[in-house]
This record gives C-alpha cells, structure tokens and sequence, in this order.
C-alpha cells in the first residue's frame, strides 16, 4: 500500500496521468511486491523452499484449500460490491465530495494496513492453535488488533486534516475539510475493524468458511443499505 500510494503520488501529480496514471501505479506496485516476496522467500526462508516431494498434488490437500480459499476470496468480492455502490453514491453529491472521500480512503487504507497483517496471521493462526488445542491464545490475539485500532482511531480523529495534506493542496479547504470530516468520523470506530477483521478470519480459519462468508455479505447489506436510503436524505455525513 505504501509503495502504491508513492507511484500514485508520482503517476497523478508529477507526470500527471489522471486515471490512467492510478491504475498503472497499482499494477506496478503489486507487481514490485509480487517479486520482492518471492526473491526473499527463495533467499531467505528456507521453510518455503520446496523439494520435489514437495511438489506431489495431494486431492485431499487441493480440496481443503479450495473449500477454505474460495469462501475467502468471494468474501472480500462481496465487500468490495458494497463499497463500489458507496462509491456511486458518494459521487453524486459533487467534485468537492468526491475529491474528498478519494483523499481520505487513501489515508484510511494505509491506516488499515495492520488490519491486513493481523487479519492473514490470525487465520493460520488460530487454525494452528485449534490443531495443538491451546484455545486461549486464540481469544488473546484478537487483542492486539483493537489495540491498534484504538491508536489509528486516535491519530485520525486529531490528525486527519493534516494527513489530508498529503493529497489536497491547502488552498482547496472544502476538499480538504471533506476528506477531514470522513477520517474524523470513521476515527471513532476505528478500534470495531480490529473486532471485526480478526474474528472473522478467525473464524475462517478454524474451518466455518460459512459464517466468513455470512459476515460479508452482512457488510454487504449495510453499504448498500447506507448508500440508496441514508445517503439522500444525509448527505456525506452518512457516507
């Protein structure tokens, strides 16, 4: 995420590509990254070095994977549904308020990084913890993440204009008081993501890929809900 904000920082502003600029900056970066993984896995983790036993297709290891790996990648697909008709809502309120929510998502999804982290490990983890049968460090980890939410919220609620300036000229107040609005509010529920995106991988990992899938489109459900009844009749409040 930090390398895609940097190429889209240089790809819109310097050379001044405009859309095109954005998406040539994310395939860039996750390429950069996709082969940054994989020339230090080969280097350094010697664990994922994989011998030509290693190599053996197992059904019963393919279907597993399958099972657990599809519920994973449809639940981020019904998410990513949700967020694109906030998105759709959010634009017909204007330039100004389009401009701001983009500057502030951008803020808001490096601020959600730990999230990710978290959200990976916690999935193997719990999956290993449940196999040794030691519980208790399960309901542990789910600590650390409102931890982090609690200090993200904190930053974002006092902080937020100033972030904003990253991506808004300071001459452009009602952007920059737009983007600010957006991570003051979302500041405050901050620390709910940690709840949210540690037990629900949680919970895919210890094999109940259905309840995984329920939570998403739940989520779904909430955006959509948000964006075709609160947004007209609240504005960007609600957004």
């Amino acid at each position: 995420t930090v390398l895609n904000i940097a190429l889209d920082l240089v790809c819109v502003i310097v050379f001044r590509w405009g859309c095109m600029g954005a998406a040539i900056a994310t395939v860039v970066a996750q390429a950069i990254s996709g082969i940054l993984c994989a020339v230090f896995i080969m280097k350094k983790v010697n664990v994922l070095k994989l011998s030509k036993e290693d190599r053996a297709m197992s059904k019963p290891a393919v279907l597993n994977l399958i099972i657990m790996g599809f519920p994973m990648g449809l639940q981020y697909s019904i998410t990513a549904i949700g967020s694109m008709v906030m998105q759709s809502a959010n634009n017909k309120l204007g330039s100004i308020y389009v401009s701001g929510f983009t500057a502030g998502a951008r803020i808001k999804q490096f601020t959600m990084c730990p999230y990710d982290a978290f959200a990976t490990g916690a999935s193997v983890f719990a999956s290993q913890n449940l196999g040794a049968g030691n519980l208790k460090r399960i309901k542990k980890g789910i600590r650390i993440g409102v931890g982090v939410g609690v200090i993200a919220g904190i930053v974002l609620i006092f902080f937020g204009r100033e972030l904003s300036l990253i991506f808004v000229n300071k001459s452009d107040a009602a952007v920059l008081t737009a983007s600010a609005k957006y991570l003051f509010y979302a500041g405050f529920f901050y620390w709910t993501l940690g709840i949210l995106n540690t037990c629900r991988m949680c919970t895919q990992g210890l094999g109940y890929s259905g309840l995984a899938i329920f939570s998403g489109v739940t989520e779904m459900i909430a955006r959509i809900s948000v964006s075709m009844i609160f947004v007209p009749k609240f504005g960007y409040l609600a957004i």
